[in-house]
């Protein structure tokens, strides 16, 4: 009689295919790990990237806009011409038949200030002369004018003068007016002196002193 054989041991199939299965997902999973520090280290090296200074040479910026400049608001000069051009009265009715500038006033040296150094100042202004006079000369009436153009340093070396010389002088009319009266043997004599923006307009007038003259010739410069 043959004897029994043994049983055949059975395949542990499932056993196989669990290992499989486990190589596989640790497979995927070094994938997946590698995948993420690769992605990791390029956005690490993108971000340094980033953060370094760039090479490239920067656009230079543009030069900043110049202002042009404001139009000059220094006063043109307001002296005229003409002696006819400083007055709006007419003064030849109220002196007497008088004339502006007469023939022989070209003569005359006098000038519209008694004191030197006003009168240096005066000349060196190459001034507008006006004088009112007889026709036929000279007399012991008179009225003289010089309209000069002067700097902030001679307006200001005029007003102390008057001030020396005891005028009086306070504010009118927009600038400084300075006046003089005196009596000697000759009769009554003065001088009034007006300065403003740049321009001194200088009287001397003797036994005729018309009112509102000095008035007139300011409202005429400066309307």
């Amino acid at each position: 009689m043959t004897a029994p054989q043994p049983p055949k041991p059975r395949l542990r199939r499932p056993v196989l295919w669990i290992s499989i299965a486990a190589g596989l997902v640790i497979a995927f999973g070094a994938v997946a790990a590698g995948y993420a520090v690769g992605a990791g280290s390029s956005k690490s090296e993108a971000t340094e990237a980033s953060a370094k200074p760039s090479t490239r040479p920067e656009p230079e910026a543009s030069a900043p806009t110049v202002p042009l400049p404001e139009p000059s608001e220094e006063p043109v000069s307001v002296i005229p011409a003409e002696c006819s051009g400083i007055y709006t009265t007419d003064w030849s009715t109220q002196l007497d038949g008088y004339v502006l500038n007469p023939a022989w006033a070209a003569e005359d040296r006098n000038s519209a200030t008694s004191d030197d150094e006003l009168n240096a100042i005066v000349k060196a202004g190459d001034p507008l002369r006006c004088q009112w006079g007889h026709e036929s000369g000279g007399s012991d009436r008179s009225l003289k004018t010089a309209v000069v153009a002067v700097t902030a340093e001679q307006s200001a070396a005029v007003l102390a003068r008057l001030q020396v010389l005891d005028f009086s002088c306070y504010e009118e009319l927009g600038g400084t007016r300075c006046v003089l009266e005196e009596d000697d043997d000759n009769g009554t004599w003065g001088e009034s002196h007006f300065v403003r923006d740049g321009v001194w307009i200088a009287t001397r007038w003797m036994n005729m002193a018309p009112d509102g003259y000095t008035h007139d010739i300011v409202n005429t410069l400066w309307p």
